[in-house]
C-alpha cells in the first residue's frame, strides 16, 4: 500500500475541495483525512480537513501548491516557535 503524506490542513472544506481539484486536474491523486466529520460537525473541531497525497507524489504536488499560489516556500520553514524549541533542546543536550 502507497504511504499518504499530508501536506496542508484546512478550516474550511471548501478551500479544501479548491486545492484538491486543482492538483488532481494537475495529474495528482489527492485523499482528504477528516473530511467527513468536518463538514458533518463544527469546522475545524478535529484540526480541519488534511490534504494527502501518495508519498511518491509529494515533490510534485508541493511544486505544484507553490506555483499555483497556495503554499509558500516559507511555509516549509520552522516558526519562531520551533526555532525557540530547538535552541532549548540543544541547550540541554550540551549538559
Amino acid at each position: 500500500m502507497d504511504k499518504l503524506v499530508t501536506i496542508r490542513t484546512f478550516s474550511s472544506s471548501v478551500d479544501f475541495e479548491m486545492v484538491k481539484a486543482y492538483l488532481e486536474s494537475m495529474g495528482i491523486e489527492c485523499f482528504g483525512r477528516d473530511e467527513v466529520i468536518n463538514r458533518a460537525y463544527l469546522a475545524n473541531v478535529n484540526g480541519g480537513v488534511k490534504l494527502e497525497v501518495r508519498e511518491e507524489q509529494l515533490e510534485e504536488a508541493i511544486r505544484l501548491l507553490i506555483d499555483g499560489g497556495y503554499l509558500k516556500k516559507e511555509d516549509f520553514e520552522p516558526s519562531q516557535e520551533m526555532k525557540w524549541a530547538e535552541k532549548v533542546l540543544e541547550f540541554f543536550r550540551l549538559k
